[in-house]
């Protein structure tokens, strides 16, 4: 379940790096977890990128952290259109998203591309930072920007986890992350 999870949520990352002491952490049970480390800096731009993935029996979760250094900025996407992004298909909203523990979370079911099995879902972001350019001070973007999505197998979930009380499943999960402050 967790390599469709990385496909259908972000890029695949190079530089694995041991998790202990990591910018990225998870307190909940797990069966493996892998970080990595990116530099994703091009000639004009500064951009570093962490991703935690942590699959567990019944659940995956991948989170990422993007930091943008000078000249750079990271442009706003709402949650909506980051889930549109996403390799799912037969997307299905539960209920309207939320503002969850400073992340914007939508929760949704919906099919992996390519597969015939249907998950429950949480996708949630938040941007942080004044954006680290001399070029637009307080530019049109931000400096950090912080983007996971924690899929269970609803054949798992409790009657009260279903629909729209997989939000109080994506706060336990979120209140479990350990991430780089909201500076």
């Amino acid at each position: 379940m967790a390599a469709w999870l990385t496909a259908a949520a972000g890029p695949t990352l190079a530089g694995e790096v041991p998790c202990d002491g990591f910018a990225l952490g998870y307190d909940g049970e797990a069966k493996k977890k892998t970080c990595t480390d990116e530099d994703n800096s091009s000639a004009n731009l500064e951009m570093e990128t962490k991703a935690l993935d942590v699959s567990g029996q019944t659940f995956a979760l991948w989170v990422s952290y993007d930091h943008a250094g000078m000249r750079t900025y990271i442009p706003f996407r709402s949650i909506a259109e980051i889930l549109r992004g996403t390799s799912f298909s037969n997307i299905e909203p539960l209920g309207v998203s939320r503002h969850i523990q400073g992340f914007d979370v939508i929760a949704f079911n919906g099919v992996p591309k390519g597969e015939n099995y249907e998950l429950t879902c949480a996708l949630f972001s938040r941007y942080t930072g004044n954006a680290g350019n001399y070029e637009f001070d307080g530019g049109p973007g931000t400096r950090n920007a912080t983007t996971g999505m924690y899929c269970a197998d609803p054949g798992f979930l409790t009657p009260e986890q279903q629909k729209e009380g997989f939000y109080g499943v994506a706060e336990q999960v979120i209140a479990k992350l350990h991430l780089p402050s909201a500076d």
